[in-house]
């Protein structure tokens, strides 16, 4: 007797724990949930069970799988969309110029005047022979009220016992006698030793002026610093605008803290995949990337390695994107032959896809000017040919200062070949009008060309390229805005190029999700997936298009929790 109760008591036991291994942890409903699936249906609510969706479909199918234990959390009729990824940033350089570097930003600073008096007071409160970085917008030399840059005797003036470099984007630096003499740069240097360029005068004698120069001047933050980056600072940034993944171009000197916190099993609220960088040439990228690759044990659903990086060339907004054709003008700030700056051979660029593909991650290609757009997708080209390809090949900043006709058609050719790319829409808002300045009318009517790259069957993923110099770039909803009206700096910029508001969340989304390999897990609100979505104060599919600039976040979810909400 005794011993079938024994076996009834297990029975029942068994029964009830099935139960509540079936019921979902959180129902989500009463929502208008764009899924973007196949269908790109509308679902009234989701289920979540253990970070992944259960089931998505309408509120009466999906609650009745509620259990006592489930959570029901109400959306309120609002929009909801697939969590948002960040496809191009640079979080920890973000953190880094955002909390540490004086702000000499455009338009609050609005000429060099007032950038020397921020630095002059920055000064007062810095130790003798302490680093100062300052950190101005892309296109300052067209934005400030000068029409030009600080000069390396400015610099000397207000700083003139400490090392001190400001930089115009992350392309261009201007460094003081103190900053020159720390690096090493004397009369007649033009090359430093991971892939910046001196820029001299005609004696030879270094004006101050060094380009891509990110990897040879002393900038990585403490371990300290970069711990209370990577656990707090960023995550919260990112949340708050929605973002639940982001693919974090790291440095390889600050990987080992992020790789460290993963080993740690620390709770993240986003979802981190890495792609490190060397040097800005990538010369000294290792044959073996084993190292970059996070602990043994790590969760790839919060920390992944995924690529690496490098740089082809500067970026047009300084004028040292690589280009066939000079900058129109000039300034004292060019690099000789006024038609940008080569960081990168041909030769290396090969080599660099090549180790990528052996160790199969993906490979990342700066590539702005239109000639260095051309040695990329040579450099891709070649790896196809050589039988080799496999893992994602992608160009960073595809077509977005200017694109010709055979260069969409080979990149057209590839996309089914592992071939990917991205773009940064938010720039129409920043770059547009330095664009003709620096470039005429004719090279820069060819840039940001979104719907011609969408029609070639190119599934552009969204990045905001944020560093720390344009902030407000984070917010994927300026670059939703931007990129459905064509409004920018310079008012509207060929609207033939718009594209529609489906297509711009795809590309924060299941384009984005593409673009790293992981479609399978991200872009989408599909059983199976990451339970990532993010709550909009606005209805992004019937609004005005003029109000999506305004369109706020009210909560980010992160595997079916709640990890920012508006207050």
């Amino acid at each position: 007797m005794k011993k079938i109760f024994f076996v009834v008591a297990i029975g029942v036991f068994t029964l009830i724990a099935t139960a509540f291994a079936a019921e979902p942890d959180a129902i989500y409903f009463n929502g208008k949930i764009a899924t973007l699936d196949a269908t790109e249906s509308t679902a009234e609510a989701v289920a979540v069970k253990d970070g992944k969706f259960m089931s998505v479909g309408s509120a009466e199918k999906i609650t009745k799988l509620a259990g006592r234990a489930t959570k029901m959390i109400d959306l309120g009729g609002k929009t909801v969309v697939p969590g948002l990824i960040d496809a191009h940033c640079h979080p920890m350089e973000a953190m880094m110029m955002k909390e540490t570097w004086v702000d000499c930003r455009f338009p609050e600073t609005s000429s060099v005047q007032e950038a020397l008096e921020h630095i002059a007071a920055w000064v007062k409160k810095t130790a003798k022979g302490e680093w100062i970085f300052a950190a101005c917008v892309s296109a300052s030399e067209n934005k400030f009220k000068e029409k030009r840059l600080p000069t390396k005797a400015e610099l000397d003036l207000v700083a003139p016992d400490n090392p001190t470099v400001v930089a115009n984007g992350t392309h261009m630096a201007i460094a003081n006698a103190a900053a020159l003499k720390k690096l090493g740069i004397v009369k007649g240097i033009t090359k430093l030793p991971h892939g910046g360029s001196v820029i001299l005068d005609g004696n030879g004698e270094p004006t101050g002026v060094l380009t891509d120069a990110q990897a040879d001047v002393p900038t990585t933050p403490t371990v300290a610093q970069l711990e209370q980056y990577y656990t707090k600072d960023l995550q919260e940034f990112w949340n708050q605008h929605g973002f639940t993944s982001v693919l974090a171009i790291t440095p390889a000197a600050a990987l080992p803290v992020l790789q460290k916190i993963a080993g740690m099993k620390v709770q993240p609220t986003i979802r981190y995949t890495t792609s490190v960088w060397t040097s800005a040439n990538g010369e000294d990228m290792p044959e073996d990337l084993t190292k970059f690759r996070m602990p043994q044990g790590t969760d790839p659903a919060w920390y992944r390695f995924g690529g690496i990086k490098l740089w082809i060339d500067g970026e047009n907004d300084c004028r040292t994107g690589y280009m066939y054709e000079p900058y129109v003008g000039h300034f004292d700030t060019d690099p000789p032959g006024g038609k940008g700056t080569l960081v990168t051979s041909q030769a290396v660029a090969d080599r660099f896809v090549a180790i990528a593909q052996k160790n199969g991650v993906m490979s990342m290609m700066h590539c702005s000017g239109d000639e260095a757009i051309d040695m990329g997708l040579t450099a891709y080209e070649n790896q196809i040919k050589s039988g080799a390809s496999g893992a994602l090949m992608r160009i960073e900043h595809f077509g977005m200062f200017q694109l010709k006709k055979e260069q969409l058609a080979r990149a057209k050719a590839m996309a089914g070949q592992d071939f990917k790319i991205s773009v940064q829409p938010t720039w129409l808002l920043d770059l547009v009008k330095a664009d003709y300045e620096n470039m005429g009318p004719e090279r820069t009517r060819t840039g940001f060309m979104f719907r011609s790259m969408i029609d070639a069957g190119l599934e552009p993923a969204a990045g905001s390229d944020v560093t720390g110099i344009y902030l407000d770039n984070v917010n994927p909803f300026l670059a939703i805005y931007a990129a459905v009206t064509r409004e920018s700096d310079d008012g509207i910029f060929e609207l033939a190029q718009a594209i529609s508001v489906t297509e711009a969340l795809k590309m924060w989304t299941v384009w984005a999700a593409k673009s790293m390999g992981e479609s399978d897990l991200k872009g989408s609100i599909e059983a199976g997936k990451y339970a990532d979505m993010t709550v909009l104060s606005d209805d992004i599919f019937t609004m005005q298009k003029e109000g999506l600039k305004d369109v706020k976040v009210l909560k980010t979810i992160v595997g079916g929790s709640v990890v920012y909400e508006a207050k």
